[in-house]
């Protein structure tokens, strides 16, 4: 081509542009959200990935981290000692009861009992600056910032643990490799180590967690850690986890990088809606060219001169949304830091990553391109014919044409390596991108579907609106399939997330209901109950029977231990339900709220008489280690094997604020066993629930009493905070499915214009043009938010059951409500910008240009 023939090209290009800058300026809106969402998320990534790489050590505070849930024994300190070292650090972590004597008011935290000069590396951020409690030889404490503030608390205010008086040293507002979030339930206070002796919760049924530390030489790191390798199997079989500075940044990172690939998912589904909504708006908006496009060829352009100048547009308008969205996308950067900090284990500072804005821009201006090429490539097939005669056809099927395969072979293509680089994981990848496609198709087929009903169906009976108004949806040039996919796409996307996150809440809502529980407590030890049992007395409180429980690990299952059922490939159990320790309990009766569904259940047993003790199972672990009626589970109580049988299968509701158990054994043969004791109660009010926490705590330290309603206003805080953040991001793909919607109305317009007039010339009023067009927009809006809906129960579904471990949850008034919220949406939306059309005249409508 020549430098004045693609002059020429570039004038007419803009040319066109001008008439069309309304039209063509919602195209490039359709990019904008899709685009700031990719840059946002994978600049944050990058960012991220560049701050661990920075902070790898202070991420861990060591070298390499040890941790059991028992005390090293002589075996585990002989193997640590063979790993050369320059200083090692011990710490023990465990959640109790701390009274506050200042305001006689308790509550559960995370305690630290800290010795040596752990963290090496990062900082332990304190007010004031540099305070530690490690080696202190006074009962000092450092309090999380958040207890300070609830029981205003200053420093050298007492706070008792166990049977230990610590005297408030400082707050501590962040510890190396940990976020704000860790101490959201648990806030946490650090204590010397010397005095953990002292409180008196160093004993049977205390949750504590042993933990050693080791800093290496830096000048043999590599020979300390080689040496690590060589004792590591040891120390595992021996049930101590071996983290070093590698391991950590990994689970870090994992932890984070299922967080990233679903906002980045997010970001690609509203990317797509822009793409399917420019496909559509260009489809529309070149209808409206073919005319000129004819006439172009009537004077001497070809087929591939004509096409260019639209590719041209499509192509500088694309750019521009995307450039629009790149701008906005590094402006939501700025404060997406701020607003992830309390999941975050490290302070991230905040940098514009030119990598993942010039690639996010590329993958969005090639995406949404390939989408505009879509309707452009039949421009090729216009003949200089159709300007003398409309009812010449451009010929030929699409999928016959091998530049049509090529685009939509490039947009698969496109699509599902961006879905690989950002989860990163095929199987993740091909979960995603294949349930995207297969919403996208059905919701296709529904908007098909419905066309091809109402061209057949007979709507002669009905008022001559309604006749109108749903012929129109099978139309030539509609937009049916177009709109159902986008808003049926959005709503499909917002409303799986909404029901997965109240089926998480629901988890807890029974405990605010009127006799429900709403104070737990643990870790009783058997001369104790007596005296518990006797507060509640005193305080009139209801209480649930106490239930046992008694820690045990599964030795075998059918006569696999526990290591081959994890390395079975055809079992394909669940790992951490054979290597838990399972805290069981035995009772001769079955809760009113626990459901027997397979089986029967055994209220009473003996060890003496040499049979297998029958044994009932919650369904999630039979589920998990894939269990039958009638498999044999050997199971190691505290040093002594006991062969039980699966003799029953119970459906437990964990949503009861009650003791819950997986395993539960018949009576008379666990009373042996060392056990302690948990029960549930239920204070009538705020007072009577304060009282009961204090006097417990303060006669029985080693006691926990939680208070459950604090518990699950902390759980809602934190899912609030969860769900901003993907309520913000999903957000994106909602403004898309506006966006799309005012794109195909606003530029089929002109046609609808023509079909007014053609209504007002045979008689139709203005009133009458109007309801024909709400109801089509209405009618396309609750089909799209039916399909929607319908579609977001099923992942729903999926996702609760298999990725959240939670029984689904469907608020059905929120469900009916959303779908009609879709139906109004999409009728106001339609409505607005169709303003005008039915009061023009029908000369002046016919006069009208595109």
């Amino acid at each position: 081509m020549s430098k004045a023939g693609f002059s020429w090209i570039l004038l007419m290009a803009w040319r066109d542009m001008r008439r069309a800058k309304r039209r063509l300026g919602l195209f490039a809106l359709a990019v904008v959200s899709g685009v700031a969402a990719l840059v946002a998320i994978n600049s944050f990534r990058d960012n991220l990935e560049s701050e661990m790489d920075r902070q790898s050590r202070s991420l861990l505070g060591a070298d390499v981290e040890y941790d059991a849930k028992v005390p090293f024994n002589d075996e585990v300190n002989a193997l640590i000692e063979k790993v050369p070292a320059l200083d090692r650090a011990r710490e023990v972590k465990f959640a109790t009861m701390a009274y506050f004597p200042t305001m006689d008011d308790t509550r559960i935290v995370r305690a630290h009992a800290m010795e040596g000069g752990f963290p090496w590396y990062g900082k332990l951020d304190t007010v004031p600056e540099d305070l530690r409690v490690a080696d202190s030889d006074e009962p000092v404490a450092l309090l999380e910032e958040s207890l300070m503030i609830q029981f205003d608390l200053e420093v050298g205010d007492p706070v008792k643990i166990g049977e230990q008086v610590f005297e408030v040293l400082g707050s501590v507002l962040r510890i190396p490799g940990e976020g704000s979030f860790t101490g959201s339930f648990a806030p946490r206070i650090l204590i010397p180590m010397r005095f953990l002796e002292a409180t008196g919760l160093a004993q049977y049924g205390s949750r504590l967690h042993y933990f050693e530390y080791q800093k290496f030489e830096e000048s043999s790191a590599e020979s300390s850690l080689a040496a690590l390798k060589a004792v590591r199997e040891e120390l595992e079989n021996l049930e101590v986890d071996v983290d070093t500075v590698a391991d950590q940044r990994r689970q870090i990172g994992r932890t984070l990088e299922g967080m990233n690939s679903f906002l980045s998912m997010v970001g690609f589904v509203a990317l797509l809606l822009g793409g399917v909504a420019i496909a559509g708006a260009v489809q529309v908006y070149l209808k409206g060219k073919t005319d000129a496009v004819a006439t172009l060829r009537c004077v001497g352009a070809s087929s591939s001169q004509a096409t260019l100048i639209y590719c041209i547009q499509i192509s500088v308008v694309g750019f521009v949304g995307c450039v629009a969205g790149a701008a906005l996308g590094m402006s939501i950067q700025s404060f997406l830091p701020k607003l992830m900090e309390s999941f975050l284990p490290l302070e991230l500072q905040v940098e514009i990553s030119w990598g993942s804005v010039f690639s996010s821009l590329l993958f969005g201006w090639l995406f949404t391109t390939l989408f505009a090429f879509l309707p452009l490539l039949p421009l090729r097939r216009i003949t200089p014919l159709r300007a003398i005669r409309a009812s010449v056809e451009t010929g030929g099927s699409a999928w016959k044409d091998p530049a049509f395969l090529l685009v939509n072979a490039g947009l698969v293509g496109l699509a599902a390596f961006f879905t690989v680089t950002q989860t990163r994981t095929l199987g993740q990848a091909f979960g995603f991108f294949g349930g995207i496609v297969a919403a996208i198709i059905l919701l296709a087929s529904i908007g098909w579907l419905l066309r091809f009903v109402l061209k057949r169906m007979s709507l002669a009976g009905l008022p001559y609106v309604w006749r109108q108004g749903l012929a129109n949806l099978h139309r030539p040039n509609n937009r049916t399939g177009m709109l159902v996919v986008t808003l049926g796409m959005g709503a499909f996307l917002i409303y799986t997330i909404y029901i997965s996150e109240q089926s998480m809440l629901r988890q807890g809502e029974l405990a605010d209901d009127e006799g429900q529980p709403n104070v737990i407590m643990f870790d009783i030890q058997p001369d104790q109950l007596a005296g518990v049992n006797e507060i509640m007395e005193e305080l009139e409180v209801e209480s649930l029977h106490p239930a046992p429980i008694v820690t045990m690990r599964l030795q075998s299952l059918n006569g696999m231990t526990a290591e081959e059922l994890k390395k079975d490939p055809n079992r394909k159990i669940e790992r951490w339900a054979a290597q838990r320790e399972y805290r069981s309990t035995y009772r001769d009766f079955l809760r009113e709220d626990e459901e027997l569904i397979a089986g029967s259940f055994t209220s009473n047993a003996s060890l003496d008489s040499g049979e297998a003790i029958p044994i009932s199972v919650e369904e999630r672990i039979v589920e998990a280690l894939k269990l039958e009626l009638g498999d044999k589970i050997v199971w190691d109580v505290q040093g002594l094997p006991i062969e039980t049988v699966v003799e029953s299968i119970r459906k437990v509701d964990w949503r009861e604020m009650k003791p819950n158990f997986f395993v539960v054994f018949p009576a008379g043969v666990l009373e042996a066993a060392p056990a302690f004791f948990v029960t549930a109660v239920h204070a009538e009010n705020q007072e009577t629930m304060v009282a009961l926490q204090s006097r417990v705590v303060k006669r029985f330290p080693n006691v926990s009493a939680v208070n459950l309603t604090m518990l699950l206003e902390t759980l809602g805080e934190i899912f609030d905070k969860i769900s901003f953040v993907i309520r913000f991001m999903a957000s994106f793909t909602i403004v898309t499915g506006l966006i799309a919607l005012m794109a195909s109305v606003i530029t089929s317009r002109y046609q609808r214009a023509r079909e007014s007039a053609l209504l007002r010339t045979i008689g139709a009023s203005a009133k009458q043009i109007r309801g024909i067009m709400g109801v089509e927009y209405a009618l396309i809006g609750v089909i799209a938010g039916l399909a929607g809906v319908a579609l977001s129960l099923a992942s729903g579904w999926a996702v609760t059951k298999y990725a959240l471990k939670v029984e689904l949850y469907i608020p059905w008034g929120v469900t009916i409500a959303t779908v009609f919220v879709v139906a109004g949406m999409t009728w106001l939306t339609g409505m607005l910008n169709s303003l005008g059309i039915a009061s023009e005249s029908p000369m002046e409508s016919i006069r009208s240009e595109s």
